[in-house]
């Protein structure tokens, strides 16, 4: 079974007439700009409070200088295209915030000033970014970013051998760090507990930098730590969702089996789940929810017992649901229910199960045979639940997409019937998942099989250190990635340069006999031997996929890469 690792921290959809529509990145990026422009409003009218506490004219008539001296400038072209007359008032509002918010008039009557400032900016938020993008999580996690990557350029400028010489810019980087954890207040329900305790103890780490004037590179390394842990916490979500999906598609096909009376096939599905999937969502679960994590555990045990041949088709349905249940109960827990919910992350998840299904296809059919039914059955369930994922959204995507991806679909599954080439397959497949690249803006990339090779050695140094350790799940949780992430990647090509000796020995070796000394507690001795062994067969394998060259996979991963690299960057040079 395989698994496309993918990053989605871009949700590009908005609510328009009360549907859900695309936009494009370029679209999205024009709005995560103006807003972030306004986030450092907010940074700025925080900043001016203070200095007006402290009585401080000089430097609170710098922030309140600044939004209209040069962030107005950068956010005019789009207002005036969104509205002439909020532009005017946005203009007119920030010009007068720099002659009332100062230390001439009452305390009272700055702060009013500030008020009506921060009005037309939510006013401006609401016009210009909309209420759905507005409130979005993972937007929300870009303009934290954002305003983490403005900080430090600002920090860097202020701070020297423990002196600052800028006050301005140390005051604007302190500014940008108050309003990206005023903006995780916001969402941190939505964020697993233990991301959001290693967030909350960098922040703590980062002001305390400040206070001590600590020097710009240590303050640039807890600050990407926090940036680290925003973007670590959404590919967690999706990883696990995708597991949840694949562990779906094998209910549906015990299910069929079960009708078909065939024990063996039927087994097979129902062991799946918690031989393999389990392992990997375990570390996940126990973090979310220990006592989750048990359940799940238990659910997926009983359903080896209790979904079979021996027993009534209804008993067994019994378990399914069961299982069922569970699994939406983890989604909901891990995932939530708005990332749960959300068209694009659908759409991810469908093209992760047909790149899945592709490789579980070309493991079981040759020459017009099924070699390796159990593969095969794997294909078609990752295939069906892709398409049940698809039912659910297809309301929201254009009529024309929605035609030719149902097209590509019964193609798809008339290769399926007809036991097609594999490559065959993976053109029809492949058309599904460019189709879904169109509507998320993304493009497919090429991929050197050398990259599966080298993930898979570092996850298994990972596993011994771990295992060491005493953290036999996490250790347990990353030899299962290095075979479903990674490994199964490299058992098609492995074939056709007619290495299937080869393959079938390692898989045996990562797939069954180390995870189960893993499983069983062995000592690190006994486990580090196994993984040497195993990363002695890797260097030969190394040697030997360099001649297949690449392969095209999907990567998604357009989004918080190229927002902060650019809208931070035109932050900065606007202080350079």
């Amino acid at each position: 079974m395989n698994k496309a690792i993918i990053i989605i921290f871009l949700i590009t959809s908005v609510l328009v007439t009360g549907t859900i529509q695309t936009v494009s990145a370029e679209s999205y990026q024009g709005k995560v700009e103006f807003a972030s422009s306004l986030e450092e409003t907010l940074g700025h009218f925080w900043a001016l409070e203070q200095n007006l506490d402290d009585n401080n004219a000089e430097l609170a008539l710098i922030h309140a200088t600044h939004p209209i001296a040069e962030l107005y400038d950068s956010m005019k072209p789009v207002l005036k295209a969104s509205d002439p007359s909020l532009d005017v008032k946005v203009q007119d509002t920030l010009m007068k915030l720099q002659d009332k918010a100062n230390t001439k008039v009452s305390r009272a009557q700055a702060q009013q000033a500030i008020e009506d400032a921060k009005d037309v900016v939510a006013i401006a938020r609401l016009t210009v970014v909309g209420n759905y993008l507005s409130n979005d999580v993972n937007t929300k996690l870009v303009l934290m970013s954002v305003l983490l990557e403005t900080s430090i350029a600002e920090y860097g400028e202020a701070v020297s051998d423990g002196v600052i010489g800028e006050m301005a810019e140390f005051q604007d980087g302190s500014a940008f760090v108050w309003r990206s954890q005023q903006i995780f207040a916001e969402i941190e329900s939505d964020i697993d507990h233990h991301t959001v305790e290693e967030i909350e103890e960098l922040y703590v780490d980062l002001w305390a930098a400040y206070d001590a004037r600590a020097d710009p590179s240590q303050v640039e390394v807890i600050a990407n730590g926090i940036i680290h842990e925003l973007g670590e916490s959404n590919e967690s979500k999706i990883e696990f969702a995708s597991s949840l999906e694949e562990t779906l598609g094998h209910f549906w096909a015990l299910e069929q089996n079960l009708d078909d009376n065939n024990a063996e096939l039927a087994l097979i599905h129902a062991t799946h789940p918690i031989a393999e999937l389990y392992d990997s969502m375990k570390p996940v679960l126990k973090a979310s929810d220990p006592s989750l994590d048990v359940k799940v555990q238990d659910t997926l045990m009983k359903l080896q017992d209790k979904a079979n041949t021996k027993v009534s088709r209804a008993q067994a349905q019994q378990a399914i649901e069961d299982a069922k249940d569970v699994v939406a109960i983890a989604r909901l827990t891990v995932v939530g229910n708005y990332l749960s919910n959300d068209v694009n992350t659908k759409l991810v998840l469908m093209s992760v199960l047909l790149e899945t299904s592709i490789a579980e296809y070309g493991e079981a059919v040759s020459d017009g045979v099924i070699g390796e039914m159990a593969e095969f059955q794997d294909g078609s369930a990752f295939v069906w639940r892709s398409q049940q994922i698809f039912a659910e959204i297809e309301s929201d995507i254009d009529h024309h997409t929605v035609e030719e991806i149902e097209e590509l679909y019964v193609d798809l599954w008339a290769a399926y019937d007809a036991r097609a080439d594999p490559s065959q397959v993976e053109t029809l497949a492949g058309g599904i998942i460019h189709e879904l690249d169109e509507i998320l803006g993304e493009e497919s990339e090429e991929v050197n099989l050398l990259e599966y090779v080298e993930n898979i050695q570092e996850l298994l140094e990972q596993t011994k250190q771990e295992y060491a350790k005493g953290d036999i799940d996490l250790a347990l949780s990353l030899t299962t990635k290095a075979y479903l992430d990674n490994f199964e990647f490299l058992e098609g090509p492995l074939i056709e340069l007619d290495q299937k000796e080869l393959m079938e020995e390692v898989e045996i070796m990562l797939r069954e006999e180390l995870r189960t000394m893993i499983k069983n507690g062995e000592a690190s001795s006994k486990v580090n031997a196994q993984v040497d062994a195993i990363l002695e067969k890797m260097d030969t394998i190394a040697t030997v996929v360099p001649e297949f060259g690449t392969v095209a996979i999907m990567i998604l991963s357009i989004a918080i890469i190229s927002v902060i690299a650019i809208t931070a960057k035109s932050r900065i040079s606007l202080r350079v």
